[in-house]
Order: structure tokens, then sequence, then C-alpha cells
């Protein structure tokens, strides 16, 4: 009897080992799930968060490009209505402005000029002869090299170089 009572209590004692070791896994997998539900309200946040800044970026890019439309809304509408009589072969008086330096402080200053309609854009003749006269033109009127870059769409370097050419031209004449 008492062999039956150590084997009895032997039984017992791997029975509660077994029952410890059962609850011990049971307890690492609901840790493991609380770890990984944790981890998941974490990315739901941080997915909020991120979607809420995009949002954000959004309507603030709305708003710059809103702001540039109208902006150039009025521009457009001007190069409309002077594009119209161009488009007729018309001649027309536009002002334009363009920056100069005085006193080192820029300045923005009106220039008028006529613009003949053959001359101007994408109509610009093939051999560009008129597009040279007209920067000539403006320099004889007494125009910067600025305004007249401004004028026929020149960079500043291409029309000193025109007027440079132009002076050797003449000076090869005489």
């Amino acid at each position: 009897m008492p062999e039956l009572m150590v084997l009895l209590q032997a039984l017992l004692l791997i029975a509660g080992w077994l029952l410890f070791l059962r609850a011990q896994a049971e307890l690492r997998a609901q840790a493991a799930r609380q770890s990984l539900s944790g981890e998941m309200e974490e990315l739901r946040r941080t997915l909020e968060a991120l979607l809420t800044r995009l949002t954000s970026e959004a309507e603030a890019a709305e708003a710059r490009v809103q702001a540039s439309i109208a902006t150039l809304q009025p521009l457009l509408e001007r190069i409309e209505s002077q594009l119209t009589p161009l488009v007729k072969g018309e001649t027309v008086t536009t002002q334009t402005y363009c920056s100069t330096e005085a006193d080192g402080a820029e300045k923005k200053a009106p220039i008028q000029v006529e613009t003949p309609a053959p001359t101007i854009g994408y109509n610009r003749p093939e051999n560009g002869l008129r597009s040279f006269g007209m920067v000539a033109v403006l320099a004889q009127q007494g125009l910067s090299v600025q305004e007249i870059a401004c004028q026929t769409g020149y960079a500043p370097g291409e029309v000193e170089l025109i007027l440079n050419l132009q002076q050797r031209r003449l000076e090869e004449e005489i």
C-alpha cells in the first residue's frame, strides 16, 4: 500500500507538471496575441496619423495651386486679348515689364513697344533676320540690353552678341 501511495503521488506530480506546462504554453500564446494586438493598434494609430498628415498636405498643395491659378488667370486673359489681333496680322502696342537694376534695387520698368505680328513667338521667320533687326531698332531707341532681352525674348547674352556682331559688321563695311 505505501508503494501504491508513492505511485499515486508520482502520478499526481506528473499530472501537475503537465498542467503547469500546458498553462505556461497558454500564457505564452496569450502574451503573443496581446503583443500582436498592441502592435496592430500602434500601426493603426501610425496609419491614421499619416493619413491625417497626407490630407493636410494635399489641402495645402491644392490651396497653393488655386492661388497660382487665381494669379495667372488675369495674365492669361490679357494675353488672349492681345493674341486675337496678332492672329489677324495687326500690329499691337503692348506694355511689358522688365526688371532693371537701379541704385542696387530691382525695379520693374514698363516698356512700350509695337510688336508686328509676323515676328513674334512661334510666327518668327525661319531666318531670324527680322528679329535681329528688331534688336538693332530697340538699341537705337536707347533701350538697355535687359529691356531688349525682355522685348525680343532673347537672353541678355544673346542680345549683347547680336549687337556686337552688328557693330563689327558695320565697322567692316566702313
